[in-house]
């Protein structure tokens, strides 16, 4: 059974210099007693670092815009730091990492510009560093990690509470470097304890508790893993308390002490579910799954593996849904139902399988990008040498003029003409720059719009070619319907993304005519077709026509339609209502759900067009932003928490 890792890094909220309480309570009471100042806002930084740690993300955002406003109104450049490099640590505990870059990246060129304190500097190469391990790009890490301690030697910095001596530990980890990795584990743990910080003390606890568990040493892995539970709860660290319930249940289980295993691993659960987390709740079920397994009490194995699966589903965890599907059907074998051991063992190999396949096609993405992307770096290499060039002859010319004055007239015409190839160089090279954002924005939402959609097609074409005689006829049929609609809203998505690429051409312009909006009504009730479980409704009393391109505001209703099913996954009753009318010569389009609403952050992208489209953010709200401005749409946004949301387009 896979081993349950989870990442937990504490990102330093920052330093103060200024006296401020640092536990919940007294930071209430500091809140709502002292005037609002600098100080007040260096409060309010270790009061949303508080509230990430305890999962209140939402009441965390609020409480770093206060920040905003109150270091826009003092001109504070310490705050705009910490208001930065906040929003990037929520970033980072939402598991967003490409998003978290560009905050800490962001508050780098803040500390540059307003030449902040080293510390500042310093907690920021920290916070890079992690980033890059949350990403699995374990050079970088490394790189980031040596640079912090020579940074912090250099200047005779005390060491980060979160020191990258971890980050070295967990790497030489990685290459069974273990005594290695041990001495700057141990290193990092004294630095914690030294500074007195129980969350710093929990994770280096955790990842030796990793170690000695790698080692196959239950024992020494229990004590560690104890021992850093006792300071996450002290910490009140909810969070980091699931990861080291789980690991304990595990070792437990290893042990064959299987009422403390159940004990630890019910634990965690009932964290997870008070937190509302997903991934730790999958690895909770599948760790109970996994014991009752071998205490042969396969009812209650085949419920948590079940619970494990289905949301190992819902967040689209491809290696686990092949642990999982193969645990069942070890589990299903152990029972003699070899249909289904065979179902499930069938269902492991086709997404092994897929697995091998996306990597080789990421692998390739990945070389061709790099390959496309250095090609590009020497083009404008060679044009910035050859600026600096021209740069120099213009020095010797001027010389020369001084020198010899009867062909100064001459220089000074080569001169100006050298001037001028020099700014069209400097225009390539800004052609060059853009022209390389725009090929990695596009590879990013190819390897996330199509990706999913063609393994998902993968999938069902290998389950019905290796084992059509596990399908009955009207299971044959779905599963063919399926395939089929799979299809279509893949050829709907290429769809999508070309019309985008063609709306950043320059020469491309849309190709507005008088069009129905029944027709554009007929379209989407089609295209959403299969969406049996939720109630579409269109209302259209006044027949309205609208002159405008038909191809543009047809793909912002279709994104506009999905994003509105994805938003009433799990609630009862959804209904999705579009209506139509016109007035004062406007036409007006508005789409309407009863899901669970969202902050005007998500909707960010809509009006910003700073926010580009990254791995995780594929076309959606970018694809409507940019069709809506070629055809002069404007959209509105209301939503509202667990009411629902409405967008009005206006023509």
């Amino acid at each position: 059974m896979k081993k349950h890792i989870l990442l937990f890094l504490l990102l330093s909220s920052s330093f103060l210099w200024a006296q401020v309480p640092k536990s919940m309570d007294s930071l209430k009471v500091f809140l709502k007693t002292k005037p609002k100042d600098t100080t007040y806002v260096l409060a309010l930084n270790e009061y949303a670092f508080l509230l990430v740690q305890e999962g209140k993300m939402d009441e965390a955002k609020k409480t770093i815009s206060q920040m905003d406003k109150l270091s826009k109104k003092y001109n504070f450049a310490n705050g705009y730091c910490k208001v930065v490099n906040m929003r990037g640590v929520v970033e980072y505990s939402n598991q967003n990492p490409e998003k978290a870059m560009e905050y800490f990246l962001e508050a780098r060129k803040i500390i540059e510009k307003y030449k902040l304190p080293k510390k500042f500097y310093q907690n920021s190469l920290n916070n890079i560093g992690i980033i890059y391990e949350q990403m699995g790009d374990r050079e970088n890490t490394t790189k980031y990690a040596i640079k912090l301690i020579n940074f912090q030697e250099k200047n005779n910095l005390k060491p980060l509470k979160t020191s990258p001596y971890l980050q070295l530990g967990s790497n030489l980890k990685f290459y069974k470097k273990y005594d290695e990795a041990l001495k700057y584990f141990n290193k990092g743990l004294a630095l914690e304890i030294e500074y007195k910080s129980l969350t710093g003390i929990a994770i280096a606890e955790n990842n030796i508790g990793n170690l000695y568990d790698d080692l196959e040493k239950n024992k020494e892995a229990i004590q560690h893993y104890e021992a850093g539970l006792k300071s996450a709860e002290e910490a009140e660290y909810k969070l980091l308390q699931t990861d080291l319930l789980i690991n304990l249940g595990r070792m437990y289980r290893k042990e064959n002490d299987y009422t403390k295993a159940e004990k630890y691993f019910r634990k965690a659960e009932q964290i997870c579910i008070e937190l509302e987390v997903t991934k730790p709740l999958k690895s909770a079920y599948q760790g109970l799954g996994d014991l009752y397994f071998f205490q042969k009490k396969y009812g209650l194995s085949e419920e948590y593996y079940l619970k494990s699966l289905e949301i190992a589903k819902t967040i689209e965890d491809i290696q686990s849904l092949y642990t999982i599907n193969q645990n069942l059907a070890d589990l299903y074998e152990e029972k003699s139902d070899f249909k289904k051991a065979f179902f499930y063992k069938t269902a492991a190999d086709v997404i092994k399988d897929s697995i091998n396949k996306i990597d080789i096609a990421k692998n390739t993405e990945d070389l061709l990008r790099k390959y496309e992307t250095g090609k590009k770096e020497q083009e404008i290499a060679i044009k910035n040498i050859q600026i600096n060039n021209a740069g120099k002859q213009k020095w010797y010319f001027i010389f020369g003029l001084l020198l010899l004055g009867i062909i100064g007239s001459l220089l000074f015409y080569q001169s100006r003409n050298r001037k001028k190839t020099n700014e069209k160089l400097q225009l390539l090279n800004t052609g060059l720059d853009e022209a390389n954002k725009a090929k990695t924005r596009f590879f990013s939402i190819l390897n996330h719009d199509l990706r999913g959609p063609v393994a998902n097609l993968v999938f069902f074409l290998q389950l019905q070619k290796e084992s059509p005689e596990m399908l009955d006829e009207e299971s044959t049929k779905r599963m063919q319907d399926k395939t089929m609609a799979g299809a279509e809203n893949l050829l709907n998505s290429m769809e999508d993304i070309l019309q985008w690429s063609k709306s950043q051409m320059e020469n491309f312009k849309p190709q507005p005519k008088n069009i129905a909006v029944s027709s554009l009504f007929e379209d989407t009730k089609t295209h959403f077709l299969s969406e049996e479980k939720i109630q579409i409704t269109f209302e259209n009393t006044q027949n309205v026509q609208i002159n405008t391109d038909e191809n543009y505001l047809k793909t912002i209703i279709r994104n506009l339609t999905g994003n509105a099913i994805k938003a009433l996954n799990e609630i009862e009753n959804p209904t999705i209502i579009w209506k139509t009318w016109q007035e004062n010569g406007i036409s007006y389009l508005s789409i309407t759900d009863n899901g669970k609403g969202a902050t005007d952050e998500q909707f960010k992208a809509l009006y910003d067009e700073k926010e580009v489209v990254g791995i995780k953010s594929g076309l959606g709200l970018h694809l409507i932003r940019d069709l809506a401005k070629a055809i002069d749409c404007k959209i509105a946004v209301e939503t509202h928490l667990n009411k629902g949301t409405t967008f009005v387009l206006s023509l």
